[in-house]
């Protein structure tokens, strides 16, 4: 089974935390080194490329019904490589977090091309508080709804969907567009109020999301609440708002989400489970979709369900995602095509060879459907992914 340290190495390196692999000080300030890569062998067949429709990100990328794509690329999580600083002065703790987040992508495997790495700053924040007042983080770093959607699913450390874009992006998308919401890295400042027993409470305004013709005249708010059940599992909920004022003529709208989930474990079982909801916030990023031509907010949901079950030193997994776009009454009118709903599902293997080395294997199924304008054929995929990840 992959070793809880290095579970807690990949959930820590994705918050922005380091692992602490390599330590040194430097006068008062305790300073920590982490990183990893990745690669993965990713074959995808594109059974039916299915429409290009409002709302949907597309199943096969540029690949046209019947072909194969295949990549050798980053999984869910990039390279990366963390710098923490910390120290404790006059009663608080200060922290600093800075990552430099690489990809494996070389043009998109152009013909002829050199190739041009495609790469990322997830976290660049610093941080400061103690047990009485609690914690101020200020700057840029995972945001608080649909975190823990993505950092318990098992594809965190694979690759899940999106391998079909054939490497044009920095990562695939593990469950994201087909079970949950993106969380994305953002600018924000955050508040986490001292613990109150196994209770944790986070609440922050974030840079406001630019959606289509809309004015972001007030910033994004999300909160998240959740609760640890120590080795039996946790708990959570997270909402998400953003006011905005139509342009030229539009309507105001907001983006609004709710979600709520959890992972229970019994002892070499563990089950995990999220659902969310929301109206202009779309399926895949935040607000992708979420409106209509005339600004018109679309309701949202989906969920994803998961079972992992552990043997020695190798965990076996499925889930199942599913993530459904409503039209509105403008979208009825106009009878344009859009997305209706995407659902996929991994099988994968997951072998801790060291304490640092995992190597993975994931069998994934994508399909989308459609609605309003000409009937469209539903779109269909089907992965083979291999590879590993290393942590230091």
């Amino acid at each position: 089974m992959i070793s809880k340290k290095l579970v807690a190495a990949s959930i820590l390196a994705a918050m922005g935390t380091s692992a602490h692999a390599i330590g040194f000080k430097a006068g008062e300030w305790e300073m920590d080194l982490s990183g990893s890569v990745n690669a993965y062998y990713n074959t995808t067949s594109c059974d039916n490329a299915g429409a290009t429709a409002s709302g949907a990100l597309g199943l096969c990328g540029g690949a046209a019904t019947g072909q194969d794509q295949t990549s050798i690329q980053n999984g869910l999580l990039p390279g990366f490589i963390i710098f923490t600083a910390s120290t404790k002065q006059a009663g608080y703790d200060l922290k600093a977090v800075i990552s430099i987040d690489p990809g494996t992508t070389n043009n998109n495997g152009a013909a002829g091309g050199v190739g041009q790495n495609v790469g990322d700053q997830r976290r660049v924040f610093l941080q400061f508080g103690n047990e009485t007042m609690g914690t101020i983080k200020a700057g840029r770093d995972i945001g608080l709804f649909g975190q823990n959607a993505i950092l318990n699913d098992m594809s965190l450390l694979a690759v899940g969907g999106g391998s079909g874009y054939n490497g044009a992006l920095n990562t695939t998308l593990g469950g994201i567009g087909s079970g949950y919401i993106y969380t994305e890295f953002q600018p924000q400042i955050t508040y986490t109020a001292p613990a109150f027993g196994n209770l944790s409470l986070s609440g922050g305004v974030f840079q406001p999301k630019q959606i289509g013709g809309a004015e972001s005249d007030s910033p994004g708010m999300q909160a998240l609440a959740s609760y640890s059940l120590g080795d039996s599992g946790k708990l959570w909920a997270a909402l998400i708002n953003q006011s905005q004022s139509g342009a030229a003529g539009a309507p105001d709208a907001d983006l609004t989400g709710f979600e709520a989930g959890g992972t229970l474990n019994f002892g070499a079982l563990s089950l995990t489970g999220n659902y969310f909801t929301g109206e202009g916030l779309g399926t895949t990023l935040i607000g992708f979709g979420g409106r209509d031509a005339a600004n018109g907010e679309r309701d949202s949901d989906g969920y994803l369900v998961q079972a992992t079950y552990k043997v020695g030193n190798t965990k076996f997994g499925i889930n199942y995602g599913s993530s459904t776009l409503d039209a509105t009454a403008a979208d009825r009118t106009a009878n344009a095509i859009m997305l209706e709903e995407t659902n996929q599902m991994v099988l994968g293997v997951y072998h801790n060879l060291t304490p640092s080395l995992t190597i993975a294997g994931e069998y994934i199924t994508n399909e989308q459907t459609y609605q309003l304008g000409a009937p469209a054929a539903k779109g269909e995929s089907n992965t083979i992914a291999v590879g590993a990840i290393l942590f230091f």
